[in-house]
C-alpha cells in the first residue's frame, strides 16, 4: 500500500477521515493525495463550445476557484504536520464530484480511499454527501469509510465478519499485508440469523479454512441475531473492537443499484471505521 487517496470538503468527517489516512500512511509508508473536486456548472450541456468556454470568464473563474480551494487544502494541512508522511493536495473541476473522485482513482495509482461520513445518519456531509456511498458501490478498490470521529487509529483489534464462503480466503490474502503490520487480533465473526445458521462445530471448521495459510492470531466467533446488520454492531460494541472487514458484492452499471444491502447498511451504522473489500 503506497498511494492513499482522501477526498475533502473541509467538513469535520472529512478532517476524521484525514486523521486516520494520516496514521495509516505513516504505518505503511504511504503517501497521501488529498482531493478536492469543485463542481464545475457551465458543462457541455449548457451549450458552450470548448473554445469558447476555454476563452470566456467562465474558465477564469474556475481557475481563481481551484487556485483559493489549493491554498485552503495547504493551510488545513499545517494541522496535520508528520515528516514522516508526505500529503499532496489535489484540486479538479468535474461536473459531478464522484465523477471527479473515480476519474483520480482510474488515472491516477489508488491502492487505498478513505472517506467520511456521518455514520448513523446517512452519508450527509457539505459536499461529498451520497458520493461516499457511489464511491463505495462503484471503485474496485478498498474503501474505509470512516464515521464521525477518527477514534483509535491503532488497531488493535479487528473484526472481519464474513458468511464463511469461499471468497472469504481473498478478502483475507488482500487485507493480510495490511492486518499484519498492527500486529492486531483478529476475530473472524460469523452471524447466525433465523433463516441462514450453521452449527457451531461446521462453523468453525470453515473459519479454521479460512485462516488456515495466514500466520497470526485468530480468535473464532458465531453470534445469534435478527439480521447480520444487527449482530454485527452489537458484537463491534461489546468486543471494543477498532476496525471492521467485510467482503462487498460491488456491481457495474445498473446493477450497482442492487448492491448488497447488508454491506451498505453496516457501512452507514457501525461507529468505527470499515474497510470493504471488493469480492
Amino acid at each position: 500500500m503506497k498511494n492513499i487517496l482522501v477526498p475533502f470538503d473541509f467538513s469535520n468527517h472529512s478532517l476524521a477521515a484525514l486523521e486516520v489516512a494520516n496514521s495509516i500512511a505513516e504505518k505503511q509508508k504511504a503517501n497521501i493525495s488529498l482531493l478536492y473536486v469543485i463542481l464545475d456548472p457551465f458543462t457541455a450541456s449548457s451549450g458552450v463550445s470548448r473554445k469558447e468556454y476555454k476563452s470566456s470568464n467562465i474558465n477564469k473563474f474556475l481557475e481563481a476557484v481551484k487556485k483559493e480551494t489549493f491554498n485552503n487544502l495547504k493551510n488545513t494541512l499545517k494541522y496535520f504536520e508528520n515528516k514522516k508522511v508526505k500529503i499532496k493536495p489535489v484540486v479538479t473541476v468535474n461536473a459531478s464530484v464522484y465523477k471527479g473522485i473515480l476519474r483520480f482513482i482510474d488515472t491516477r495509482k489508488t491502492d487505498l480511499v478513505i472517506m467520511g461520513t456521518h455514520g448513523a445518519s446517512g452519508f450527509k456531509t457539505k459536499f461529498l454527501g451520497t458520493n461516499t456511498e457511489r464511491i463505495f458501490r462503484m471503485t474496485s478498490k478498498p474503501v474505509m469509510i470512516v464515521s464521525g470521529d477518527a477514534g483509535n487509529t491503532d488497531f488493535k483489534r479487528i473484526v472481519f465478519a464474513t458468511d464463511l464462503e469461499q471468497r472469504s480466503v481473498r478478502v483475507l490474502s488482500r487485507v493480510w499485508k495490511f492486518i499484519s503490520s498492527y500486529k492486531a487480533k483478529t476475530e473472524i465473526l460469523r452471524i447466525n440469523t433465523p433463516s441462514d445458521t450453521l452449527r457451531s462445530s461446521y462453523a468453525i471448521g470453515k473459519m479454521r479454512n479460512i485462516t488456515k495459510k495466514f500466520k497470526g492470531e485468530f480468535e473464532f466467533v458465531q453470534k445469534d441475531a435478527d439480521s447480520p446488520e444487527a449482530g454485527i454492531n452489537d458484537y463491534l460494541i461489546k468486543s471494543k473492537a477498532d476496525l471492521l472487514i467485510i467482503g462487498v458484492h460491488r456491481k457495474k452499471g445498473f446493477k450497482r443499484l442492487f448492491t448488497d444491502r447488508v454491506s451498505e447498511s453496516i457501512t452507514r451504522t457501525v461507529k468505527i471505521p470499515v474497510l470493504t473489500i471488493d469480492l
